[in-house]
């Protein structure tokens, strides 16, 4: 069997679907000696060309272009390009509903008649401040994301709220297969006390809800707790929040610390007194994800598949998105939490637990071999 993988990114390029990208490539390999798999991807974070990565695993990637920052369009001679990597065994494998290139895939696997699995990331429609974005993906949701996702062959949903919102897009359903992680077993966070310090890890713009963070950290510290936020990232809102910063009078207390590679990342989590995800829209996010199996102490916003890794008060704190009140409320009650420790290491135990990659693994395989419930009658 062929596997053509086509997320529109992977790495080097850092986010949460090509590190599941990556992840699952590398487990499906292992589970089945017989698959290939070749990844097409933009050339957005290295070069185009082919990277063999393995006697079975290669990366080729097409030229392109961002008119918008993170959707990548290709160059002309995408589809040939397409075409010269598929052949009569081949399955392809599209992720997320919104990226144009996988309308294309999506036209080209019906005409060729190859089988196409879609997993989908997203659980609600694209978040954003700018009116004219949301637009934007509204058209794209009613006019390219519907046909992406009924012409596949089968869903994968990464949550069960990305399944439900499948269903309410599409009318189809989604088998829901929760994503593992691995992190090595010695990796505990050994949180700071002194000065009491929240971690955010993500992208710089609009939809991950950092300048909420900001100004529920500035109610902090009007109540006398001093916080100190340190943002490792970047995107194209970094000089909007920095400017946020200095209006809100937090400059000396909040550092950009900008784009980092995982391990620091993961290091820099496990240090600090509380972890953060204030996002408005998520499918099962990664970075809370590994900082529950990290044991790290975690508020988060309620939104996606974030309540099935965190419960509410027991493992760590949920907030609605966009509420500042409550995410200030949250951030302070963690630092203040006497049995945080103890949360930390349950949430630990039961994220390391329940999200594995050899269930996902067996069920993907079986899915590619066309073992799936398949198409709905028509």
């Amino acid at each position: 069997m062929h596997l053509v993988d086509m997320p529109a990114y992977y790495p080097p390029h850092k986010g949460g679907v090509e590190a599941y990208a990556h992840e699952l490539h590398r487990r499906l390999l292992e589970a089945n000696p017989d698959l290939r798999i070749t990844v097409f991807t933009s050339a957005i974070g290295a070069p185009a060309g082919t990277e063999q990565l393995g006697d079975r695993w290669k990366v080729v990637r097409w030229p392109g272009f961002e008119i918008i920052s993170h959707y990548p369009l290709p160059n002309p001679g995408f589809t040939k390009r397409l075409r010269a990597e598929c052949g009569p065994d081949t399955v392809l494998m599209t992720h997320t509903r919104f990226y144009w290139p996988h309308v294309w895939a999506s036209l080209f696997a019906k005409r060729a008649k190859l089988r196409r699995l879609h997993v989908e990331h997203g659980s609600s429609p694209v978040q954003s401040g700018n009116a004219f974005v949301r637009f934007v993906a509204f058209m794209v949701d009613a006019l390219t994301s519907q046909p992406v996702l009924r012409w596949a062959d089968e869903i994968v949903s990464v949550s069960g709220s990305a399944g439900k919102f499948v269903k309410d897009l599409a009318g189809r359903d989604a088998k829901v297969l929760h994503r593992g992680i691995e992190l090595p077993d010695d990796l505990v966070a050994q949180p700071a006390e002194e000065p009491p310090t929240v971690v955010y890890v993500g992208r710089l713009i609009n939809g991950k809800g950092v300048a909420d963070l900001l100004n529920a950290t500035a109610e902090v510290h009007r109540r006398g707790l001093p916080l100190r936020l340190r943002l490792l990232g970047d995107g194209p809102n970094a000089t909007e929040l920095k400017t946020l910063t200095r209006t809100l009078n937090l400059q000396d207390f909040v550092e950009f610390v900008g784009a980092v590679d995982h391990d620091t990342a993961l290091a820099e989590m496990s240090r600090g007194t509380v972890f953060v995800n204030p996002s408005w829209t998520e499918g099962l996010p990664t970075t809370v994800l590994e900082a529950a199996a990290i044991g790290c102490n975690v508020v988060a916003t309620d939104v996606g598949g974030t309540a099935e890794i965190i419960t509410d008060g027991v493992t760590g704190r949920l907030v609605p998105a966009r509420d500042v009140t409550a995410l200030a409320n949250a951030l302070e009650a963690a630092v203040r939490d006497p049995e945080r420790a103890a949360k930390a290491t349950k949430l630990r135990e039961i994220t390391r637990q329940n999200f594995n990659w050899d269930a996902a693994v067996a069920s993907f395989t079986g899915l590619l071999a066309g073992g799936g419930a398949g198409k709905p009658a028509r």
